[in-house]
């Protein structure tokens, strides 16, 4: 069975690029995944368990560990969402914004755990090389998506406009790194999602600006 989430496992080949089967489903279940929370549909939860589960085995694989890691805070919040779900009342909340001074504050805090992250995943391989045999893949770099994954994620949940300007920044850094990692699929997956979080951005954007305008 561990064989069949191998990467060396193809399912298909297309344009001389070849998918793994743990890359299609991974891919498959995360657009499927953002379809169904877009319409708020309660198997957005058990799909996306499926996707971040073969994406934790997927970036092992491939030696990103930040990303590694990401999927099971992912995966908790999966589980979490999906247990309350049927308790989920629609609300009418309001956009909010983020102050100056928190913006600033957010930008060190995700510059200083991104260090500190980037330093931790680097040297993996030397304090577990029974586990991670080879070292981190762009360890900082790997790690900056990871931290502001989870920052995007407590400011989605908490409808900030801004959360969809840190999708942004993770979707394009997160395409980079897997084109450069040869996972095509994967990096085509979240050129899809970039499209979406900067539609989102417009959006939400629009509607905090004139929620402003009928307050004043």
């Amino acid at each position: 069975m561990s064989s069949f989430f191998s990467i060396q496992h193809i399912f298909f080949t297309a344009l001389g690029y070849s998918v793994s089967y743990v890359e299609f489903i991974g891919t498959l279940t995360g657009l499927w995944c953002v379809w169904l929370a877009a319409r708020d549909h309660i198997l957005t939860w058990p799909v996306g368990l499926v996707n971040v589960s073969c994406f934790f085995i997927l970036f092992w694989q491939l030696q990103l560990y930040a990303d590694m890691f990401l999927q099971i805070y992912f995966f908790a919040t999966g589980v979490y969402g999906w247990m309350f779900w049927y308790r989920k009342q629609p609300e009418n909340e309001p956009v909010y914004a983020l102050q100056p001074r928190q913006r600033w504050g957010l930008g060190l805090a995700a510059l200083v755990l991104s260090a500190i992250t980037g330093y931790i995943i680097s040297r993996l391989h030397v304090w577990w090389p029974g586990i991670f045999e080879h070292p981190a893949a762009y360890p900082y770099t790997d790690s900056l998506v990871a931290v502001l994954s989870v920052m995007a994620n407590i400011l989605l949940a908490k409808r900030i406009w801004e959360n969809w300007l840190l999708w942004v920044m993770v979707d394009v850094v997160a395409t980079v790194i897997y084109f450069m990692k040869d996972v095509k699929f994967l990096g085509i997956e979240y050129f899809i999602l970039l499209i979406i979080a900067t539609m989102g951005l417009l959006k939400w954007l629009k509607t905090y600006k004139q929620q402003s305008i009928v307050t004043k």
